[in-house]
């Protein structure tokens, strides 16, 4: 029988539900935490429809999550370190899909949602200028009460300018959350957003898993550029790189025998080019001591 840190035997309904959970982790490829904070009923149900043949998004406590996570480390390697990140409100999410393609599916699930009393805002609220479509009224002290500018203007209440009613981390008291219901404005985006994706032994953290397939392109190609021109200077002959070192060697070598003044087919012509080059210089530095010597004396 299993038992607390303090000796008490861990009620059977508890032992199931962590063998169920165990059971899930084992059995999919992928397994995904995502944070539920602002979650609601509705948006969950909503996306737990969207998933159904593709992932199983399971809710239980923290710490029957971390221990089941725990206890399947010997059959998927690393499995364990998810427990580091099973804090605050956490659901699993476990599939068989691309963890990449997973993350943008549920970053475009989600939806816009109206600021609730009496919580801290996560970002910068912004309230338009244009016309409220309500007419004078009370109202306007309410708005007014939030900071919002106002004029009346054929018998609505106009915003005259886009004002920031709240920034990331201020606390939204009833009134301004009021306003902003009857305003119609939404600011707060909810749905899950995977913190970090277990598949075959990788972590891959929210850091990772949000970047954009044009961002790994260009660092791939970056990458490959590095790669390519480290080979080069490095005399490796790889396909990519043999024609590029070959070109590089026939510059060096031409270089080389042209300043050895070594007299062959390919160096020739730039030899002969070089002394015209310098002949030319030699006299008009002679003709410049003595106009005597110049070209066009010697002509006439």
């Amino acid at each position: 029988m299993a038992v607390t840190a303090r000796g008490r035997p861990v009620p059977e309904y508890k032992v199931e539900r962590k063998e169920r959970i165990k059971e899930l982790l084992e059995k999919y490829q992928v397994i995904g935490l995502t944070s539920m904070e602002g979650m609601g009923a509705r948006q969950l149900q909503g996306l737990r429809k969207k998933l159904k043949d593709t992932a199983i998004i399971k809710v239980d406590k923290n710490t029957l999550i971390a221990r089941s996570l725990m206890e399947i480390k010997e059959k998927k390697k690393n499995a364990d370190k998810l427990s580091e990140y099973v804090k605050g409100s956490v659901a699993l999410i476990l599939t068989n899909m691309n963890p990449f393609k997973l993350s943008r599916i549920l970053d475009k699930s989600k939806t816009r949602t109206a600021a609730k009393p009496d919580t801290v805002s996560p970002v910068e609220i912004v309230v338009p200028a244009g016309n409220t479509g309500f007419p004078p009224g009370p109202i306007i002290s309410e708005l007014g009460e939030i900071g919002l500018p106002t004029r009346v203007e054929s018998g609505t209440i106009w915003i005259t300018k886009d004002t920031v009613v709240a920034k990331p981390g201020d606390f939204i008291p009833k009134k301004l959350a009021l306003v902003l219901k009857r305003l119609g404005i939404e600011p707060i985006e909810v749905g899950l957003e995977l913190r970090v994706a277990y598949d075959d032994g990788l972590i891959l953290t929210r850091d990772i898993l949000s970047k954009k397939p044009e961002e790994y392109l260009k660092e791939i190609r970056e990458a490959y550029a590095q790669a390519l021109n480290l080979a080069v200077h490095a005399s490796i002959a790889t396909p990519e790189t043999v024609i590029m070192m070959l070109r590089r060697a026939y510059s060096e070598a031409s270089n080389l025998a042209m300043n050895a003044e070594l007299v062959i087919p390919e160096t020739l012509p730039n030899i002969i080019r070089k002394a015209e080059s310098q002949a030319l210089s030699i006299a008009m530095r002679l003709s410049a001591k003595d106009p005597s010597l110049s070209l066009s004396t010697e002509k006439r």
